[in-house]
């Protein structure tokens, strides 16, 4: 997704609250669409493809780009010693076909992860999609009583007549446009039967890569209250009093933890 540019939509730098109802405007400008609409679209876009679906379709491609390979694939394997050394020529030779064969057969081989990859993540955005449109929605619509607390924990800045600040318009919105896009392109990819040729993955393979399988998928969470991670997209950034409060804490941590080594 590329940066979204908001300075059309804003009047000067001087003004830093604007009327909770642009929220709403800006974000149906971007996405070209009404705010229901975006809601239906987001709620509409599922993976659909099942697993016979894509077992199916491999197998069918299977046959028609190399049918030769299939036919070796599903041959019967002749018996060999177990003993390597006793092995003949056309022994070793067979089986560096087999081997040969096995990894290229791999393209049409469907790994079960991959599926449940795709639905998992596009459920993550899906969710912190429609989330955010709920809180864009409210806050549009000054009815803000339900999520209070929400709007607490992201620092969310509303004036005494419930106008929004520029920045937390813009915290908003930004995210919320990243997670419905990457929404549209997993559930594309994943509806696609062709994907499943070249993108492979399972757990096996995450751990030997050395990989932990919530590293793959975007966080399930709003926002992170870790500077390291403020320009994670997909959630809602730090607003600047969320800095400064964050690292009042950390040079706290810092200072009680050098007490403590010079202590021992």
């Amino acid at each position: 997704m590329e940066n979204l540019d908001f300075e059309p939509y804003f009047e000067s730098t001087d003004t830093q609250y604007y009327n909770p109802k642009y929220i709403i405007t800006i974000l149906e400008n971007i996405l070209g669409s009404k705010l229901d609409d975006i809601k239906n679209g987001i709620n509409s876009t599922q993976v659909t493809v099942s697993k016979e679906q894509i077992t199916e379709y491999l197998e069918k491609t299977f046959e028609r780009e190399d049918p030769e390979l299939k036919k070796r694939i599903e041959s019967p394997k002749p018996k060999r010693k177990k003993n390597i050394v006793e092995w003949t020529d056309e022994d070793i030779k067979a089986s560096s076909q087999e081997f040969a064969d096995s990894l290229s057969a791999g393209r049409y081989y469907f790994e079960p992860y991959t599926l449940e990859y795709f639905k998992r993540y596009s459920n993550i955005v899906r969710n912190k999609a429609l989330l955010l449109i709920s809180i864009i929605e409210k806050i549009g619509n000054r009815d803000c009583m339900s999520i209070q607390d929400l709007m607490s924990e992201l620092d969310v800045q509303l004036d005494e007549n419930g106008n929004v600040l520029r920045e937390d318009i813009i915290r908003l919105i930004t995210p919320t446009v990243y997670n419905i896009s990457e929404l549209n392109e997993k559930v594309t990819k994943a509806n696609d039967l062709s994907t499943y040729l070249t993108f492979k993955m399972s757990k096996h393979s995450l751990y030997r890569d050395g990989w932990d399988e919530s590293e793959i998928y975007p966080s399930e969470s709003l926002q992170i209250k870790n500077l390291y991670y403020d320009s994670l997209k997909g959630n809602v950034p730090l607003s600047n009093n969320q800095k400064i409060e964050i690292e009042k804490q950390e040079r706290k941590n810092r200072k009680k933890l050098a007490k403590i080594l010079l202590d021992l």
